[in-house]
């Protein structure tokens, strides 16, 4: 069994895979192993045909902008499907996450999905509106008015700027604006080998605005979480179904002693944390596939 990469990208030309830095680490980071490996791309105006024939038997690592049709397909011809189609639509439904943390009992800023159709907020102000299925930090913004609703609800009634699949309103952590923390779950070589969840690295973000994500500028240094909060992120991370991934929370105060989690992520960039801890990503994100797939 080989494992193969597809990346949802908006260009159908391979070689851009070749200065792609998550891609070109995955493929050093196989050769280094002895790994059969393989890597193609998935343009938004392609089918998935090619794709899942690419997939068909291996083991499938699927990063970027996948349909979720990809991964349900991909399911169906390969031994393991990296992250799963249920694991991977949790973590990216802001909405089906907040239910989830609920129903698990984690600790969680209240969210709501937004119904244009009612001009009423849906929660007092100040709070955060984030697209449903927004990745990295865009298009979210802070409402600290009744006045700042009603310019944005009539410029996403309009249609102006309108995100695919809504938004969800959530409510204002000041004490996190522009930092939060971020556990890395995957199989780094050397810790926790044979545990059947895999090992985390725990580190502290930080940005200038809202959102403290490396690809808009925020900083990334290792962080020493208590345990209590290493247990939480565990906890969360098995919960959500994922092979490797993130789980990321807020600081509930100024002190750093209390904390919500915000949300899990199928699909982390690993640029920032490799530079910051000196740690092989890559390696780690091909173990676990290999791992999942029943291979040591």
């Amino acid at each position: 069994m080989g494992i193969r990469l597809v990346y949802g990208l908006k260009t159908d030309d391979a070689s851009y895979l070749d200065s792609f830095y998550p891609a070109w680490r995955l493929r050093e980071a196989a050769a280094a192993n002895g790994l059969d490996y393989g890597a193609t791309v998935l343009p938004p105006w392609s089918t998935i045909d090619d794709a899942l024939a690419f997939c068909d038997g291996h083991a499938a690592l699927v990063r970027g902008d996948a349909p979720q049709a990809l991964y349900e397909a991909l399911e169906s011809i390969c031994p393991v499907v990296v992250n799963g189609a249920a694991a991977t639509w949790l973590a990216g439904d802001k909405a089906a996450s907040a239910e989830r943390f609920a129903a698990i009992g984690a600790r969680h800023p209240r969210t709501v999905a937004i119904e244009l159709g009612s001009e009423e907020p849906p929660l007092e102000p100040p709070f955060v509106l984030k697209p449903r299925f927004g990745k990295m930090g865009r298009g979210v913004e802070l409402v600290e008015s009744l006045e700042a609703w009603q310019a944005i609800h009539g410029r996403l009634r309009d249609g102006t700027g309108l995100e695919a699949g809504g938004y969800v309103a959530q409510d204002y952590v000041e004490a996190s604006r522009g930092r939060d923390l971020r556990f890395f779950f995957a199989r780094f070589a050397g810790m926790g080998d044979d545990d059947e969840i895999p090992p985390c690295v725990s580190v502290l973000r930080e940005g200038s605005g809202l959102a403290s994500n490396a690809h808009a500028g925020g900083s990334m240094v290792p962080f020493a979480a208590p345990g209590d909060l290493v247990a939480e992120a565990r906890r969360v991370f098995v919960d959500s179904g994922l092979i490797y991934g993130t789980v990321d929370f807020l600081f509930a105060d100024e002190t750093g002693s209390s904390f919500f989690v915000c949300e899990t992520n199928a699909c982390p960039g690993f640029e920032a944390l490799e530079a910051c801890t000196g740690l092989d990503a890559a390696g780690a994100i091909l173990r676990s596939v290999s791992f999942a797939g029943g291979e040591p």
